[in-house]
């Protein structure tokens, strides 16, 4: 609903069938080029990296008769030279975001296209998203907690994050103000420099982590899983443990930031239902125990963001605890 309020918002600020609209992944439905076509978009181009999906893409658009309006485009759009006769979009739906924002390529995409595919590639409302954001903060995890060697290493991970629904109660952050760790203009995108190393210092609030203790007694006896004195005792441990960074993405739709899609609530990172997932690299093989209000988690994160797609983007967390004295 949001990305269409969005769209309809841009569409309506010209006179209808006048702007020219590039859906970047459009997918085997199409999604967001039919809508724009349904909208008022004079033309729509769909790119599809996929065979299978731009052939199913085409079909669609056939049978719900928008082919005079949308052209389904197969292939990479790095590897597209140019839109058909040279043409130009006013507007781009790039919707590439990982919950990593950055981790499904929107980096070299985006840079690629604002050099060749956009009339006006320097202003905000030439996109959809206008920014894409990654937060990130210390969390605890109960599973981390129930399980470890010889039963389970989590090093066969291989650094390899852990994948949460956004509302999953498994996971919780240990402090109430995330950090911002990725923000990414598409408008400014050439500009945009990947910091190599940033470095994040979170304070734990005891309050916080005492909140979290009895959202882990509810999952720990939650179906009678494990018996009451056994969960009060393992949710003192998890909620007091540190398991690596959870991370998550953030979408600003408009220049105007009136449409949102925040993947966790704003700004505190609650659980909430989002299409999006929250990740989170386990940072040791076991949980770090015994933290306290006061206490610090300090974290260098190195992030390599290439511009070709040829390699996949690459994220590095390095940590330490310090607790207060």
């Amino acid at each position: 609903p949001l990305f269409k309020k969005a769209i309809q918002k841009r569409l309506a600020s010209a006179p209808i069938g006048s702007l020219t609209v590039l859906d970047l992944g459009t997918g085997p439905y199409a999604l967001f080029a039919i809508l724009a076509a349904e909208l008022g978009a004079g033309k729509v181009y769909a790119i599809e990296a996929s065979p299978t999906e731009a052939a199913a893409a085409r079909a669609l658009v056939k049978k719900t008769g928008w082919d005079d309006v949308i052209t389904v485009i197969e292939g990479f759009s790095t590897d597209i030279p140019n839109l058909p006769n040279n043409d130009k979009a006013d507007v781009v739906i790039a919707e590439i975001v990982g919950s990593v924002a950055s981790e499904e390529g929107a980096y070299g995409t985006v840079l690629d296209a604002h050099s060749k595919f956009v009339k006006e590639p320097n202003l905000a409302s030439s996109w959809i998203p206008n920014r894409i954001q990654t937060f990130a903060a210390p969390a605890s995890y109960t599973l981390h907690n129930l399980f470890g060697p010889p039963d389970f290493d989590w090093d066969k991970l291989k650094g390899e994050p852990v994948r949460f629904n956004c509302r999953d109660n498994g996971l919780q952050l240990m402090v109430d103000r995330p950090v911002l760790l990725e923000d990414i203009s598409f408008a400014d995108i050439p500009n945009y420099n990947p910091p190599r190393r940033t470095h994040l210092r979170f304070v734990l609030d005891d309050a916080k982590l005492k909140r979290n203790q009895l959202a882990f007694y509810e999952e720990y006896t939650k179906v009678g899983r494990l018996a009451k004195e056994e969960a009060e005792t393992l949710s003192q441990t998890t909620a007091r443990s540190f398991s690596g960074l959870a991370l998550w993405p953030r979408l600003v739709l408009d220049q105007d930031a009136q449409f949102v899609c925040n993947s966790r609530s704003y700004p505190d990172g609650n659980h909430q239902k989002s299409h999006w997932q929250t990740v989170l690299p386990i940072m040791a093989t076991r949980p770090v125990p015994g933290l306290k209000g006061g206490d610090e988690v300090v974290i260098t994160s190195q992030v390599d963001l290439p511009k070709a797609l040829d390699r996949p983007a690459r994220y590095g967390l390095h940590g330490n605890v310090v607790f207060a004295s």
